[in-house]
Protein backbone atom coordinates (compact mmCIF):
# COMPACT_ATOMS: atom_id res chain seq x y z
CA UNK A 1 0.00 0.00 0.00
CA UNK A 2 0.96 3.14 -0.47
CA UNK A 3 2.99 5.59 2.58
CA UNK A 4 3.10 8.94 0.74
CA UNK A 5 0.98 11.73 2.19
CA UNK A 6 -1.17 12.35 -0.90
CA UNK A 7 -2.62 8.76 -1.15
CA UNK A 8 -3.08 8.34 2.48
CA UNK A 9 -4.93 11.36 2.78
CA UNK A 10 -6.80 10.04 -0.09
CA UNK A 11 -7.53 6.53 1.23
CA UNK A 12 -8.99 8.29 4.45
CA UNK A 13 -11.14 10.99 2.30
CA UNK A 14 -12.07 7.98 -0.06
CA UNK A 15 -13.23 5.43 2.60
CA UNK A 16 -14.98 8.26 5.09
CA UNK A 17 -17.29 9.24 1.89
CA UNK A 18 -18.16 5.88 0.10
CA UNK A 19 -19.05 4.80 4.18
CA UNK A 20 -20.93 7.97 4.61
CA UNK A 21 -22.52 7.77 1.22
CA UNK A 22 -23.60 3.94 1.91
CA UNK A 23 -24.86 4.50 5.90
CA UNK A 24 -27.02 7.16 4.42
CA UNK A 25 -27.79 4.75 1.84
CA UNK A 26 -28.97 2.47 5.09
CA UNK A 27 -31.52 4.87 6.22
CA UNK A 28 -32.70 6.75 3.25
CA UNK A 29 -33.27 3.86 0.76
CA UNK A 30 -34.13 0.80 3.05
CA UNK A 31 -37.75 0.15 2.09
CA UNK A 32 -39.07 -0.45 5.96
CA UNK A 33 -42.33 -1.51 4.58
CA UNK A 34 -40.47 -4.71 3.14
CA UNK A 35 -38.91 -5.92 6.87
CA UNK A 36 -35.54 -6.18 7.82
CA UNK A 37 -34.29 -8.89 5.30
CA UNK A 38 -35.94 -7.43 1.97
CA UNK A 39 -35.55 -4.17 3.04
CA UNK A 40 -31.75 -4.64 3.79
CA UNK A 41 -30.81 -6.46 0.76
CA UNK A 42 -32.74 -3.85 -1.39
CA UNK A 43 -30.48 -0.81 0.16
CA UNK A 44 -27.28 -3.15 -0.42
CA UNK A 45 -27.69 -4.11 -3.80
CA UNK A 46 -28.55 -0.39 -4.24
CA UNK A 47 -25.29 0.86 -2.57
CA UNK A 48 -22.78 -1.38 -3.84
CA UNK A 49 -23.74 -0.12 -7.86
CA UNK A 50 -23.80 3.26 -6.80
CA UNK A 51 -20.35 2.90 -4.68
CA UNK A 52 -18.80 1.02 -7.63
CA UNK A 53 -19.77 3.38 -10.29
CA UNK A 54 -18.15 6.40 -7.80
CA UNK A 55 -15.10 4.14 -7.41
CA UNK A 56 -15.33 3.54 -11.16
CA UNK A 57 -15.66 7.10 -12.36
CA UNK A 58 -14.01 9.18 -9.85
CA UNK A 59 -11.71 7.19 -6.92
CA UNK A 60 -9.53 5.36 -9.00
CA UNK A 61 -8.17 7.60 -11.26
CA UNK A 62 -6.76 9.55 -8.42
CA UNK A 63 -5.96 7.84 -5.79
CA UNK A 64 -5.28 3.88 -7.36
CA UNK A 65 -6.84 1.07 -8.31
CA UNK A 66 -6.12 -1.65 -5.60
CA UNK A 67 -6.17 1.08 -2.68
CA UNK A 68 -9.49 2.55 -3.39
CA UNK A 69 -11.18 -0.72 -4.27
CA UNK A 70 -10.51 -3.22 -1.52
CA UNK A 71 -11.07 -0.65 1.71
CA UNK A 72 -13.59 0.71 0.13
CA UNK A 73 -16.02 -1.98 -0.52
CA UNK A 74 -15.23 -3.24 2.88
CA UNK A 75 -16.52 -0.22 4.36
CA UNK A 76 -18.93 0.37 2.17
CA UNK A 77 -20.73 -2.84 3.00
CA UNK A 78 -20.13 -2.86 6.64
CA UNK A 79 -21.26 0.58 6.95
CA UNK A 80 -24.61 -0.24 5.29
CA UNK A 81 -25.32 -3.40 7.12
CA UNK A 82 -24.37 -1.78 10.45
CA UNK A 83 -26.42 1.05 9.67
CA UNK A 84 -29.33 -0.62 8.38
CA UNK A 85 -29.18 -2.85 11.64
CA UNK A 86 -29.51 0.27 13.90
CA UNK A 87 -31.62 2.30 11.86
CA UNK A 88 -34.17 -0.60 11.68
CA UNK A 89 -33.97 -0.98 15.30
CA UNK A 90 -33.48 2.50 16.76
CA UNK A 91 -34.79 4.29 14.29
CA UNK A 92 -31.58 6.96 13.31
CA UNK A 93 -32.26 9.21 10.75
CA UNK A 94 -30.05 9.94 7.89
CA UNK A 95 -27.27 12.49 8.89
CA UNK A 96 -26.99 9.96 11.41
CA UNK A 97 -26.41 6.89 9.30
CA UNK A 98 -24.13 8.99 7.16
CA UNK A 99 -21.89 10.02 10.51
CA UNK A 100 -21.54 6.40 11.47
CA UNK A 101 -21.19 4.97 8.22
CA UNK A 102 -18.63 7.31 7.55
CA UNK A 103 -16.74 5.67 10.98
CA UNK A 104 -17.48 2.44 9.50
CA UNK A 105 -15.36 3.35 6.17
CA UNK A 106 -12.27 4.30 8.48
CA UNK A 107 -12.44 1.46 10.93
CA UNK A 108 -12.07 -0.88 7.74
CA UNK A 109 -9.54 1.23 6.26
CA UNK A 110 -7.73 0.69 9.32
CA UNK A 111 -8.41 -2.71 9.41
CA UNK A 112 -7.30 -3.28 6.03
CA UNK A 113 -3.99 -1.24 6.99
CA UNK A 114 -3.40 -3.34 9.75
CA UNK A 115 -3.85 -6.33 7.99
CA UNK A 116 -1.74 -5.55 5.13
CA UNK A 117 1.05 -4.53 7.64
CA UNK A 118 1.04 -7.83 9.03
CA UNK A 119 0.98 -10.37 6.04
CA UNK A 120 3.49 -8.18 4.84
CA UNK A 121 5.50 -8.43 8.36
CA UNK A 122 5.67 -4.45 8.20
CA UNK A 123 6.30 -2.51 11.53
Amino acid sequence: MEHRLYFLLGDCFSNALIGAFCGWAGIAWMPHVLGFWPGMLVSMLASMAVTMLLALTVLLRWFGAMEVMIPTMLGGMAANMAVCALGHVYGLGAAQGAGFGALIGLAALFAVYAANAALTRER
